[in-house]
């Protein structure tokens, strides 16, 4: 059958791939990834915004390419997805640099440095524009970025990407300061999440810097604090590979020393957002959060009672086309044959997770521990009325005694307040606002919670009791019982 040579058109298409969905921060970690599969132990990034002029570099001190790799890293496609990969490689498609630097500049340069040679390349749009169908790869150092490049002289090997005439991705609209300095912000955030097991030492430690300035490993699942909850690891085949996945439980917001430290927690996008898998290929973040379809026919949805629950799963780069990883390496889809057993593990995590939620973050294996004194009890269904208060509570029962024969008042109230228990309010407003900030955390608070602690204490010494007993009493009282050191400062005051 005859066929015809139809190459594309390098202005039209590369003008297309600057549509492929990049940010700022995803085209930067897809940047770093290369760094990495060169062995770098250091990626320096710096964003100047040179007067309106933006440009951007990233330095590494990785091993570096000579003239023939270093053309085959500018060809769009490079060796494709279809090859054997070193299981080191974090790359896919062989487009990551070119699609990632030119979705958000127009003119890439790449100057790179082995065995004391050092090689340039560069992609210019607007050159390609005025060549029209024609895919020249410029040769050399352009002369205005030249002194960009300055920082791979002082080392032995290393490559320098460079973006300049930045716009992006956008035809019309001018990138402000303010505009500039909030994306540094969020590329910060970005890969301090991304690449938080090669900056906290869990996989081939990295340094990274912005501005000089060194980037902090951001841990998902908070497994040094001692109130996180890590389930048991498992192991689950995947088109004849193996996967890991293992579940965390993170510590209910009392458990937080301050609100810095309880934001930090929360992440990039916050807690209801960051809940839920964590995939990773080559320990490089891929997805962060979302819980990837699974829930059956009716997919679960970000909670706000399952947001303390964080899921890993650790990925080879040998199941790319299985799992679904997309160019930018921004998201991931299991297999049909894989997510019966996501449901049953992510199942567990999401019911301990609320277990927490709802107890105020006492420690849990499986089921939670009582003997804290509640006043309200929740009723499962069909039962006519959901919360109730529990009449046997230590408060209600000293107070029936004193009302004697006026006890049936007291009933009378308790049933109005379970039948006007206003549910759809207290829903939508923790949806839209968080969980209200415990009365512990803040020293106002503390103050008002030891007050009200304190009055309970000596209604019930006036009631017959003694002050050890009531003390005690009140100190297993829900909301008395999160303060650590209650018992201490009630005997004190």
């Amino acid at each position: 059958m005859p066929s015809r040579q139809i190459p594309p058109s390098a202005a039209a298409l590369i003008e297309s791939l600057r549509g492929t969905g990049y940010s700022l921060e995803t085209a930067l970690a897809d940047l770093v990834d290369n760094s990495i599969a060169a062995a770098a132990s250091s990626v320096d990034l710096i964003l100047e915004w040179n007067e309106g002029n933006p440009f951007v570099i990233i330095a590494d001190d990785g091993a570096g390419m000579m003239e023939d790799c270093l053309v085959e890293a500018m060809r769009f496609g490079g060796a494709g997805p279809a090859i054997t990969r070193d299981p080191h490689d974090l790359g896919r498609f062989g487009l990551g640099l070119k699609t990632a630097s030119l979705s958000q500049s127009r003119r890439l340069t790449v100057c790179s440095k082995r065995d004391d040679v050092t090689t340039t390349f560069c992609w210019d749009l607007d050159h390609i524009r005025k060549t029209g169908d024609a895919w020249e790869l410029l040769e050399g150092l352009p002369q205005d970025v030249a002194h960009l490049a300055a920082s791979l002289s002082g080392r032995p090997s290393g490559t320098v990407v460079i973006w300049d005439r930045i716009d992006f991705g956008r035809l019309r609209e001018r990138p402000t300061l303010k505009g500039f300095l909030a994306g540094i912000e969020r590329v910060e955030r970005h890969l301090a999440m991304v690449f938080h097991r090669y900056l906290g030492g869990d996989a081939r430690r990295l340094r990274i810097t912005i501005n000089g300035v060194r980037i902090k490993a951001w841990d998902p699942y908070l497994e040094d604090h001692g109130a996180t909850i890590p389930r048991p690891e498992q192991t689950l085949d995947s088109g004849g590979e193996r996967i890991r996945v293992r579940g965390f439980i993170l510590p209910h917001p009392d458990r937080f020393t301050n609100a810095t430290a309880l934001e930090a927690a929360g992440g990039p996008n916050g807690w209801a957002a960051q809940q839920g898998f964590y995939v990773y290929r080559q320990m490089r973040l891929l997805s962060a959060g979302g819980w990837l379809g699974i829930g059956g026919t009716r997919a679960w949805t970000r909670e706000e009672f399952s947001r303390l629950a964080r899921i890993r799963i650790d990925l080879p780069n040998t199941i790319d086309e299985d799992w679904h990883i997309d160019i930018r390496k921004a998201q991931a889809r299991p297999p049909e044959a894989l997510r019966p057993q996501l449901e049953r593990i992510a199942g567990d995590v999401r019911k301990i997770a609320r277990q927490v939620f709802f107890h105020r973050g006492r420690r849990v294996e499986v089921t939670l521990p009582d003997g804290i004194t509640r006043i309200w009890q929740v009723n499962p269904p069909p039962a006519a009325r959901r919360y109730v208060i529990r009449r046997d509570h230590p408060l209600l029962a000293m107070l029936r005694d004193r009302l004697g024969g006026g006890s049936g008042v007291l009933d009378a109230a308790l049933e109005l307040m379970e039948r006007t228990v206003p549910v759809d309010r207290i829903w939508l407003d923790t949806v839209e606002n968080g969980p209200p900030v415990a009365p512990g955390r803040d020293p106002e608070g503390y103050s008002s919670l030891l007050d009200s602690a304190r009055g309970i204490v000596r209604t019930m010494m006036v009631a017959g009791l003694d002050r050890a007993s009531a003390i005690t009493a009140v100190a297993r009282m829900e909301p008395f019982d999160a303060v650590p050191d209650i018992v201490e400062r009630l005997t004190e005051g």
